[in-house]
C-alpha cells in the first residue's frame, strides 16, 4: 500500500501542486488495490537481508542469536521456543534454548537507518529549498512525494514491531523536524468511550478529552484540516491542557489521520511553528513563524501514511475501538467510486454504530426526577440530561415516554427490540455535532410531547389515524409522532441541504437534491427499524404499520426550511376556513405537520439562559459549515462565516419572519398551546432589549 501511494501521486498529479482534498484522498487505497509490480517492489526494499527476523520478516530491532547460530527478533524467536525445541531455519533439535544478545546488530541497523532518514531528510530539505529561491513557496510536487514516501517506509519499518505509540513518536518526530514545530501530539479515537485519547503529547502521560471537544475534536468529527492562527483567539481551543502544564500555545495545524479501513481514526497536531523546520520559508523581518497551506498539505502526507501504516502493519487491530468490520470492507470499493464527491461530509456514518452502554441502576435513579419533570411540564433540559446520562438522553426519554403512557403494552411492542432500535438510532446521531445532536432529538421529542398532550393535539388530530380503532387513535398519533421526533435528525453531519447539493455528496445524488437530508434521515432511520433484531413493530398489522411509516415520513420532511411558508401558509388557510371546528385526516396531518415545525424550534420556548445555550451551538455549527466552505473554495453561506456576524447577532430577523408568524398563528387555532408560545414570546422580548442595547452602544 505505502509503494502505491507516491506512484499514484504521480500518475494523478504530475508536478503540479496537489489539491487539498485529493491529496487526504490519495492515502485511501486499500491493500487489495495494490498491482503486482508495486508488490514486487515492496518485497523487493534495498535493505541488507541481515536486518530482518526470519521469523515475521520484518526489521530487528532487539536481534537475539540462538544456538542454531542465526539471528531473529527476541520477541518472536522466544515465542517460538514456548512451543518448539527446533531451529526455525534448519529445523534441527536445539541442545540450549539460551539466546544471546547481538549488539553489533544492533548497532548497525541503528546506524544504517540514521543514514537512510538522514539522507532522505536531506532530499527533501534540498528539493524545497530550490522551490522557495524559485517560487517563493514549497509545492507538492511528485519528485517531493516519492522521497516523503520513502522516508516514511523507512521510518516505518524501522519501527515495524513497536508499539502503535512509538511508531506514532517517531513519526511525528519526523514532523516535527521537516514542518518545525516545538511540539507534536496525536490523538487516536476511542468509539466505545467517545473519546480521544493521546499518549504522545508535551505531557508524556495520556490525555483523554471528549470526542467532540476542542480543535482535535472538531478535525476528528470533519475529517477536515485545520491552521489556527491565534489558539487563544479561537473558540474551538480547550486551554484545559495548558493552565495544567503552563505550556503556551500560540498556533496549530491539526490534520485527520486517515484509514480506508475505518475512516478517520485519530488526528495529529503541530503546535507553535518554528523557523527551524525543513518547509520553513524566510519569515517577513520581527514576524513570528506561522503554519502555511504547504505546512499543512506536507502534513497530511504525513498523517495519511501514519494512519495507512498503522492499519497495514496489524497494529489497527489493538487499538481501542477501531477493528475493522465487514460492513466497511464491503463498502470499500462502491466509496471509491464516489471519491470526485464530496465524501468528507458523510464521514460520520462510518462512526454511528457505536452504542453507549445501559444506565446503571445509580444513573437511573439520578435522571428518574428529571424524566418525571420532562413527562409532567412544558420545559426540560436536555443538554443536562444528555450529560446525566452519558450520552443516553435521546433513547433514556424518548422509551420514559412510551412507557409512562402505555405504548409500548398498548400496541405489543417488543420491549429488547425498542430498546436496541433506540440505541443504534441514538448511535446515529454525531456527538460531534453541536447542533443536530442526540440532546437536540431528545428535546424535540419532549416538544411533540407536551404539544400533544398538555396542548390537546392528540385528541384533536385523531382523524390523521382514521383507519385505527377509535379508542386507540390518540395513542397511535402519539406512538407515531414521538417515533418521527426521535428519528427526525438521524445521521446529520451539521451541514445544511444548499452545501450537499453543491457539493454533490452521496445523499444529494441519492435523493436528487430533493429535502437531501430530511430523505436522507427518513430511509435511514427505516433501514435501522426493518433489521429482524430491531422491528418492535413486527406484531403490528402491515395496514397498521404503512399508515404509522406514511405519517413519520410526512412529519420528517416536513422539518425542510424550504418548505416552510408553503405549509404555514396551507396552516394560515385553515385557521380562516375552519376556526374552532373539527379537522380533517388531511388538516389533522397538517396540524402535526406544524406542531413537529414548533418542536423542532423548541429552544425558542425555553428558558432564556437555556436558549442561549442552544443558539451558541447553532451560531458555531454553521461557522464548522463555512470553514469546510473556505476549504472548497467556495463563498461561506449566509450566518456561517466565522468573520461575520453569525447566528447569535441576527435573532430578531428570525423572530419576525420565522418563528413569531409560526408560533402565533398556532396559538391562535390552537390557544392549549399557549405556555409554549408564551415563552417564546419573553425570549423575542429579551432579543430586542439586547438589540436596543447593541443601538445604543453602536
Amino acid at each position: 500500500m505505502r509503494a502505491s501511494f507516491s506512484a499514484a501521486m504521480s500518475r494523478g498529479m504530475g508536478e503540479e501542486r496537489l489539491p487539498q482534498i485529493d491529496l487526504r484522498r490519495a492515502v485511501l487505497f486499500s491493500e487489495d488495490e495494490t498491482s503486482e509490480a508495486e508488490s514486487s517492489e515492496r518485497r523487493e526494499r534495498p535493505h541488507p537481508p541481515s536486518f530482518y527476523c526470519p521469523i515475521s520478516r520484518q526489521c530487528m530491532h532487539d536481534p537475539v542469536v540462538l544456538t542454531d547460530g542465526h539471528t531473529y527478533e527476541r520477541r518472536y524467536i522466544e515465542q517460538w521456543l514456548e512451543q518448539n525445541d527446533t531451529s526455525p531455519v534448519g529445523g534441527t533439535k536445539l541442545s540450549d534454548k539460551m539466546v544471546f544478545p547481538n549488539h553489533a546488530l544492533r548497532n548497525a541497523i541503528e546506524e544504517y537507518f540514521q543514514q537512510i532518514l538522514e539522507s532522505k531528510r536531506e532530499a527533501i530539505r534540498e528539493t524545497t529549498s530550490g522551490l522557495f529561491r524559485q517560487q517563493g513557496k514549497f509545492s507538492c510536487n511528485a519528485a517531493v512525494l516519492r522521497t516523503i514516501d520513502s522516508l516514511m517506509q523507512c521510518s516505518i519499518l524501522v519501527n515495524s514491531d513497536l508499539s502503535v505509540e512509538m511508531v506514532l513518536k517517531n513519526i511525528m518526530n519526523e514532523a516535527k523536524v521537516l514542518v518545525g514545530a516545538e511540539v507534536a501530539s496525536v490523538f487516536l479515537v476511542d468509539r466505545p468511550k467517545r473519546e480521544l485519547y493521546s499518549t504522545v503529547n508535551s505531557t508524556n502521560s495520556e490525555l483523554r478529552i471528549p470526542f467532540h471537544s476542542g480543535v482535535a475534536g472538531h478535525v476528528a468529527s470533519s475529517g477536515q484540516p485545520l491552521i489556527i492562527e491565534d489558539a487563544y483567539a479561537d473558540a474551538r481551543f480547550n486551554t484545559a491542557v495548558d493552565r495544567k502544564t503552563g505550556f503556551k500555545t500560540q498556533n496549530i495545524l491539526c490534520v485527520p489521520i486517515q484509514a480506508w479501513q475505518a475512516g478517520t481514526i485519530g488526528v495529529a497536531q503541530l503546535i507553535n511553528k518554528t523557523a527551524a523546520g525543513v518547509l520553513t520559508a524566510e519569515a517577513a523581518s520581527g514576524a513570528a513563524p506561522a503554519f502555511t497551506l504547504d505546512d499543512q498539505h506536507f502534513f497530511e502526507v504525513l498523517a495519511g501514511q501514519a494512519g495507512s501504516a498503522i492499519v497495514s502493519s496489524g497494529m489497527f487491530h489493538r487499538m481501542p475501538g477501531l477493528h475493522r468490520s465487514e460492513s466497511t470492507r464491503r463498502k470499500a470499493p462502491a466509496l471509491a467510486k464516489l471519491q470526485h464527491h464530496d465524501a468528507g461530509a458523510e464521514d460520520e456514518l462510518v462512526q454511528r454504530r457505536s452504542p453507549v452502554p445501559e444506565l446503571s441502576v445509580t444513573q437511573m435513579g439520578t435522571v428518574r426526577p428529571l424524566l418525571q419533570m420532562a413527562f409532567e411540564s412544558w420545559e426540560t433540559d436536555t443538554l443536562t440530561l444528555e450529560e446525566l446520562t452519558d450520552g443516553r438522553s435521546l433513547s433514556t426519554l424518548t422509551f420514559f415516554l412510551l412507557e409512562q403512557h402505555g405504548l409500548i403494552s398498548h400496541f405489543g411492542l417488543e420491549r429488547s427490540k425498542l430498546q436496541r432500535f433506540l440505541t443504534e438510532i441514538e448511535a446515529g446521531y454525531p456527538s460531534t455535532n453541536q447542533y443536530h445532536n442526540r440532546a437536540h432529538a431528545a428535546s424535540v421529542v419532549h416538544f411533540m410531547h407536551a404539544l400533544l398532550v398538555h396542548g390537546g393535539l392528540s385528541q384533536i388530530v385523531a382523524k390523521a389515524a382514521e383507519t385505527i380503532e377509535e379508542a386507540s387513535r390518540p395513542k397511535f398519533i402519539l406512538l407515531a409522532c414521538l417515533l418521527a421526533a426521535a428519528v427526525h435528525d438521524f445521521e446529520h453531519n451539521g451541514l445544511s441541504n444548499d452545501f450537499h447539493t453543491q457539493t454533490m455528496t452521496e445523499r444529494a445524488i441519492q435523493h436528487n437534491n430533493k429535502s437531501v437530508n430530511e430523505q436522507h434521515h427518513a430511509a435511514e432511520a427505516f433501514k435501522v427499524l426493518l433489521k429482524p433484531e430491531n422491528n418492535f413493530l413486527k406484531s403490528m398489522s402491515r395496514e397498521d404499520f404503512q399508515l404509522l411509516r406514511s405519517i413519520i415520513l410526512e412529519l420528517v420532511l416536513a422539518t425542510d426550511m424550504a418548505e416552510h411558508k408553503s405549509l404555514l401558509d396551507a396552516f394560515k388557510g385553515l385557521v380562516c376556513t375552519e376556526g374552532e371546528g373539527g379537522v380533517s385526516s388531511a388538516e389533522s396531518l397538517l396540524v402535526l405537520k406544524i406542531a413537529m415545525k414548533c418542536a423542532d424550534l423548541g429552544h425558542l420556548a425555553l428558558g432564556w439562559g437555556s436558549h442561549m445555550r442552544w443558539v451558541r451551538r447553532l451560531e458555531e455549527e454553521f461557522f464548522c459549515q463555512g470553514d469546510k466552505e473556505k476549504n472548497r473554495a467556495m463563498p461561506p453561506s449566509f450566518l456561517m462565516d466565522r468573520q461575520k456576524p453569525g447566528v447569535s447577532q441576527s435573532q430578531m430577523g428570525f423572530f419576525n419572519f420565522v418563528v413569531l408568524p409560526l408560533y402565533r398563528s398556532f396559538a391562535s387555532t390552537f390557544p392549549p398551546v399557549a405556555p409554549m408560545v408564551d415563552k417564546v414570546e419573553a425570549n423575542f422580548a429579551r432579543w430586542a432589549d439586547v438589540q436596543k442595547e447593541l443601538d445604543a452602544t453602536a
